[in-house]
Order: C-alpha cells, then sequence, then structure tokens
C-alpha cells in the first residue's frame, strides 16, 4: 500500500508545482538509504517543506495548518530530557477549547491514517498535518525553559558530586586553609628544610611530564590514513553534528560549506547551529545562507550559565541521531570523517564510548605563535593522546572531534555546563564509568591565535577548566582511585596535575636557576641548593628536548617550518602568564567563558595527516 501511495503523492507533488527529477531522485534515494519516502523529498535540494506537507494532507484526506502560537500543549509533556527529534505529533487545545492533533507523519503512518480514518470521524476532524521542522521548533519554544534547565543539571541529575558548579567543597578549603597554615609556621621554624622539601615535590610534577612525552614518544608510530570500505548508504544510521556559536558571523559561510562536504547521507544528516539567543549577527548570517535539509539554527536561551557545553546539552535533546560529533565554528573535518568513527563504533564494542579525531593547525605560517601552536597541537594529538588511548589510560579530550555513542553519551549525563574544559573532564567521566575512549585517523584542520590577547583568554580558560577538573576529580580521592585503578590514577595525576604545576612554577624555576648560578659562581651556594640547581637545570633541558622530539616524531610535526626549539621557553613563559590568571580566575570569576574570536582561512588546505 505504501508504494501506491508514494506515487500518488508523487503525482499530487507534480500538480503542486514540484519538478519530476527531484521527486525520482527522492524515491530512489528511499530505497538506496532504506528510508521514507517522504523523508527522501524533505531532503530535496530546494524542497518546499510546506507543499510537500500539504499534499501529504491531502494524499490523508486531512488538513494542513501550522500551530498556533497561542495555544495549550497537552502532550508530550517533557519531565525529563528527551529527543524531541524522535517526536511527530503534538496534542493541543485552543484559545476556543478545541483539542487539535497535530503530526508529521511517515510514508506508513500515511498508510494507517488512510487505512483507520474513515473509521473515526471524530479523530480526523481534530487531526493537521505540519512539518517536521515546524513542529520541532513549536515543541522547542514551547519547552524553552525546561530543556534549559535539563541542559543546566543534566550532570549533576545522572552523576551527581561530578559537576564544577561548587569550585571547592568545604572539607576542601578546609584542608587548603591547613596546608597553607603549615607552610606558614614551616617557613618560620626551618625555612631551609621546607623550601628544599616543596621545590623537590612540586619538581616531580614537572619531571612527570617528561617521562610521559619520553614513553609516547618511545610508543609513536606512523599513524596512516584508514582505508574505508564501501559502505551501502541502507547501513548508515542518523549521525548528529553539533556545533556551538557565539559571536561568530564571520566563519559562518565557511563552516556550512565544511559541513556540507560531509560524505554522509542528507537524509540521514543534521548539523544543529547552536547560538546564543541574543547574538543577532551570527543567526542573521546564517539567514543569509541557503542551509540544506537537515541543517538548523537552534538559539540557546540564557538560563544558567552560558557556556559551550551548557548549549551543546541544549542541543542534544533535540538531536536525533544514534552517534554525535562535536565540532567548533572553525572546523574544517576530512569529509570521511564521519564514515571512519561509524566504522570503529561497529566494530568496536559496547564499551566503546567515544573516538577523538586528531586536530591539524593550518595557519603555522602565521607567525611565532601560531607556529608554537601548532606544534603544541601536534604533541598533543600525534604523541601524548594516542599513546593514552593506547595503554587504555585516561583521555582529555580535545573539545572539538568528538565522536559519541549517543545512549553513552546521555548515560554519563552529557558536559558540565560549569566546566572551561568540559571535554577533558567529560573523558575522565567516561574513564570512571567503564567506557573507552580511542584516537581517529582522519583529522580535523583548524586555525590557531596568531594575537597574544586572544591566545592568552583562550590559554586562561583552558588551564581553569583543568584546575576545576583536578579538584572536583579529587573530592573523594579514595572513590577516584577505586574508579581507576592505580597505574590510571598515577598517569592521570602526572599528566593533569603536572600540567598544572609545572605551568605555574616555571618562570619561578628559571628564577632560581638564575639565582642559584650566580651564588655558584661567587661560591656561596650549599651543597643542597647545587643539587636542586642541578635537578632543576635537567627538568629544563628535558622539558624543552622532549617536547620538541615528541612532536617532530609525526609527519605533521616535521611540515613545520621555522624555528621551534628556540622558541619554546618564551612560549612557555606565555602558558605561566596564562596558568596564574587562571588561578586569579577560579577564585573571583570561575564560571566566566573568555570567547576565542576566529576568522575565515586564508586557503583551502590539505586533510592529508601524512602530509
Amino acid at each position: 500500500m505504501t508504494k501506491e501511495i508514494a506515487i500518488s503523492l508523487a503525482a499530487r507533488l507534480c500538480a503542486g508545482g514540484m519538478a519530476k527529477p527531484p521527486i525520482i531522485a527522492a524515491f530512489r534515494r528511499s530505497f538506496y538509504n532504506a528510508t521514507s519516502f517522504v523523508e527522501e523529498l524533505y531532503a530535496s535540494d530546494g524542497a518546499d517543506d510546506a507543499l510537500i506537507a500539504s499534499c501529504i494532507a491531502d494524499e490523508a484526506g486531512l488538513l494542513f495548518e501550522e500551530i498556533a502560537k497561542d495555544v495549550h500543549v497537552v502532550a508530550p509533556t517533557i519531565p525529563n530530557p528527551v529527543a524531541l527529534r524522535r517526536i511527530r505529533h503534538a496534542v493541543v487545545v485552543t484559545c476556543d477549547h478545541t483539542t487539535l492533533i497535530y503530526i508529521a507523519p511517515t510514508l506508513q503512518e500515511i498508510a494507517v491514517l488512510k487505512l483507520h480514518l474513515p473509521k473515526s470521524q471524530d479523530i480526523a476532524a481534530r487531526l493537521r498535518i505540519t512539518t517536521p521542522a515546524h513542529l520541532l521548533e513549536f515543541l522547542r519554544l514551547h519547552y524553552e525553559r525546561a530543556l534549559a534547565e535539563n541542559a543546566v543539571d543534566s550532570v549533576e541529575t545522572t552523576s551527581r558530586g561530578f559537576s564544577a558548579r561548587i569550585v571547592v567543597t568545604g572539607s576542601q578549603g578546609i584542608l587548603l586553609g591547613l596546608s597553607s597554615a603549615s607552610i606558614l609556621f614551616g617557613l618560620a621554624l626551618a625555612s631551609s628544610c621546607l623550601w628544599f622539601i616543596l621545590h623537590m615535590l612540586f619538581s616531580v610534577f614537572f619531571s612527570g611530564c617528561i617521562l610521559l612525552r619520553l614513553l609516547a614518544m618511545r610508543a609513536t608510530i606512523r599513524r596512516e590514513t584508514r582505508v574505508l570500505p564501501t559502505v551501502p548508504a541502507r547501513e548508515l544510521p542518523v549521525y548528529s553534528v553539533m556545533i556551538a556559536l557565539y559571536q561568530e558571523a564571520d566563519v559562518v559561510p565557511q563552516l556550512v560549506r565544511a559541513m556540507t562536504e560531509l560524505n554522509w547521507p542528507r537524509s540521514k544528516l543534521e548539523v544543529t547551529f547552536l547560538c546564543e539567543a541574543d547574538d543577532f549577527a551570527t543567526i542573521a548570517a546564517f539567514e543569509d545562507q541557503k542551509l540544506p535539509h537537515g541543517f538548523m539554527v537552534i538559539p540557546v536561551p540564557g538560563i544558567g550559565p552560558r557556556t559551550k557545553p551548557k548549549a551543546l546539552n541544549y542541543g542534544l535533546q533535540m538531536a536525533r541521531g544514534e552517534f554525535v560529533v562535536v565540532y567548533d565554528a572553525e572546523d574544517r573535518p576530512d569529509p570521511d570523517q564521519l564514515l571512519e568513527a561509524w566504522q570503529r563504533f561497529s566494530v568496536g564494542g559496547g564499551n566503546l564510548g567515544c573516538l577523538q579525531a586528531p586536530l591539524v593547525i593550518a595557519n603555522a605560517h602565521e607567525g611565532w605563535l601560531a607556529r608554537l601552536f601548532a606544534f603544541e597541537y601536534v604533541v598533543h594529538f600525534f604523541g601524548l593522546l594516542p599513546w593514552l588511548a593506547r595503554n587504555g589510560l585516561v583521555l582529555p579530550l580535545g573539545g572539538s572531534s568528538n565522536h559519541f555513542r549517543r545512549d553513552c553519551l546521555e548515560g554519563v549525563g552529557g558536559w558540565d555546563p560549569y566546566n572551561m574544559t568540559e571535554d577533558a573532564e567529560l573523558g575522565t567521566r567516561l574513564a570512571r564509568r567503564g567506557f573507552i575512549v580511542e584516537m581517529l585517523s582522519l583529522p580535523t584542520i583548524e586555525d590557531a591565535p596568531t594575537v597574544t590577547d586572544v591566545w592568552l583568554r583562550q590559554r586562561t580558560r583552558w588551564l581553569k577548566g583543568w584546575m576545576q577538573t583536578w579538584l572536583f576529580e579529587m573530592r573523594h580521592p579514595r572513590q577516584f582511585l577505586g574508579d581507576l585503578g592505580f597505574r590510571r590514577f598515577l598517569v592521570y595525576h602526572m599528566l593533569i596535575a603536572g600540567l598544572i604545576v609545572s605551568s605555574l612554577l616555571y618562570p619561578l624555576m628559571l628564577v632560581f636557576i638564575a639565582y642559584s648560578g650566580v651564588n655558584l659562581v661567587l661560591e656561596n651556594a650549599g651543597t643542597a641548593d647545587r643539587g636542586i640547581l642541578l635537578y632543576d637545570c635537567m627538568n629544563i633541558t628535558m622539558g624543552y628536548l622532549s617536547f620538541h622530539a615528541l612532536g617532530k616524531r609525526s609527519p605533521v610535526g616535521k611540515d613545520i617550518k621555522g624555528s621551534i626549539l628556540r622558541v619554546i621557553p618564551f612560549y612557555w613563559m606565555l602558558v605561566s602568564v596564562a596558568a596564574w590568571r587562571a588561578v586569579k580566575q577560579l577564585c573571583t570569576q570561575p564560571f566566566l567563558w573568555e570567547k576565542t574570536p576566529h576568522r575565515p582561512a586564508a586557503v583551502r588546505e590539505s586533510l592529508d595527516p601524512n602530509r
């Protein structure tokens, strides 16, 4: 019966003014993609949604109309986070107390309507046909506050205690206070001894970062791009792409173009641009674009913190994909990246919760700051992260190009809206819940900041988020150790605490080296000072060399031209400035999200990670 309905619907569309070629193409794609003819009609280029819905209404013997704004919604109710995309109906009561049922039916549902409605004239009189896009937007606006509150509370609801909403607990505050008092007391009684103990203790964290780089360098292998098999489109699921934006009007054309180049069936791909509701310039830039089917702009209400993770949680409730990927505004992912991710999820077990694609910086030629940023990304995404993944260790995600199983992401509560590095925190939470995170081979192209002020604000936000994450993960250290096991627990602290401590103490180590060097020349240095000086010099030297060597192990790192080793000391000094700035913000403005502005890429770049 559905075939006859499809033929009849096609005839109505032709009579209504829709050209035959897109109708025939939609019919063929419905077989090739194993989708509904109606879904493929809506996904056709230049499709008129109102015309399609009107012809569906005529075919079913019903009325087509949009839902009025002044109605009272009876169903569905949204007490908990749900995927609004899965809802295809709304029961409303109008101002004159008439109950109406609005539906956006599939082809099979049209057949059911035609079969049963003649026997239920009272229901038929109340049924109305509307478009899927209009139904979704109506429900989103009606439940906007509830959806926003769900986005804010999702982590605390599903993972109680795993939110950065509280920066420091009472017990942690007491411990910090006692530690500070003990240090002051020790300085008064035995300052030399305390100085030696603290110096050596904190230097161990610096050495830990070096050790991780050396281990990763020893295990580094050439990352070959995977050969993807030809996959019938009918086997592919719906994939949701989510992108949170704020004040990004300039990069909108580039972003839309990059998303249209993704190699995935159009009817099974949805791309959601999550814009702050008061970001009128970015929303207007999207309105100037001709967005394909499945591409939609969702305004995020200003309830709760104005952060990227809150926007992602809000959008997740409207995503219908079995798999979800997050990109940033300036991203240009490899067109086949979704295919590689789906292939890996298909052969991986159910506990494979996330896949991280490597990020490659395209504008390393735009000055020393961009060059060091690009090299740092090579060290992280082609050195440390692959080593962590291969050894089953905690993988701090990179904030972009994270591919998730939908049920896994919802199971851990999504992103923490109060965390400034929601990506790294989510990677830790996945590990604590027993999920595996692995790496992809196909990269995403990004651009590095080229202005020091922009770079500093971005790095401050990242380091503040690392501090937030470490503080609340250590609220219950015994439980944390039990969740991870000793090996992963130890490496986690070498990585996270090592990053924080080394960033804060780097300039102090340089000052001590200079001071001790002068005393050594003047023959005023004691034996202990000589030992500390030697240890610090070894730490600093090995820090530079291990960072440089790990980056140069990758073909991407070798391709970055210009001096690297000579500029690392100045770059790390900037990192330290950002770290101390992060400490100040953590105390005064813990949830301040300093925006990183982006600009369109100057050239179209290669996506080959082995170039």
